[in-house]
């Protein structure tokens, strides 16, 4: 349950921050919501050309660390981002959508907080990215469960209080999905290379940001 994935990620998170705290890094814990939009999975078939991942809900947690007190803008970042959806398949020959299944969409991703202005500040606007996979599980209706994704994105956290703020944020985050073989020309003449798919998706989200320093 993705719940309790949460539930685990805090315990461990929290328990780092007291660590961190002692040491006198600051260490930042946000569970968040929001809405995670759009979405295709292209498909090789006579049949469906397509899946579109429905726009749906979105929640998880955020771990961010200063690694270096001489560098206090740059932070290190894990994210965990859950959202459950529904794919809908392209019918050819009708031109038409139909529901094929529900789904849970589990990302991962490891990257970087840049704070843009003093961190110290109530007001501190940052850019965010990061790397990792996104766990597609659907009942073994998609030919694939983990697939390499990353993403980018532009934010700002208010501290409302000394180790308490809140975090709003947009993000850009595709996901690898399939691959297709396409003819390319090179130097020595045309070749038949793999190209690959992504799940071009955006989220938008807000949270409530526990410091610890």
């Amino acid at each position: 349950m993705a719940w309790r994935r949460i539930l685990f990620l805090v315990v461990i998170f929290s328990t780092l921050g007291v660590s961190t705290a002692q040491a006198q890094n600051e260490f930042e814990v946000t569970p968040f919501g929001g809405s995670r939009f759009g979405g295709v999975i292209d498909l090789n078939t006579t049949d469906v050309d397509y899946l579109t991942i429905k726009s749906s809900w979105n929640y998880g947690i955020m771990g961010d660390y200063t690694l270096f007190q001489s560098v206090p803008n740059f932070q290190v970042e894990f994210m965990f981002n859950h959202q459950p959806t529904d794919l809908d398949t392209h019918v050819i020959q009708t031109d038409t959508k139909e529901f094929l299944t529900s789904a849970d969409l589990n990302m991962y991703q490891w990257g970087f907080n840049f704070a843009i202005r003093d961190p110290e500040k109530k007001l501190v606007p940052y850019v965010v990215g990061g790397l990792g996979f996104t766990n597609f599980r659907s009942g073994g209706d998609l030919p694939f469960s983990n697939r390499f994704s990353y993403n980018l994105g532009l934010g700002a956290r208010y501290f409302f209080a000394k180790h308490v703020g809140l975090r709003v944020e947009a993000r850009w985050s595709p996901s690898r999905t399939t691959s297709q073989d396409e003819v390319v020309e090179t130097y020595f003449g045309p070749e038949v290379v793999a190209v690959g798919s992504h799940a071009e998706q955006g989220q938008a989200n807000v949270g409530l940001i526990f410091r610890f320093k």
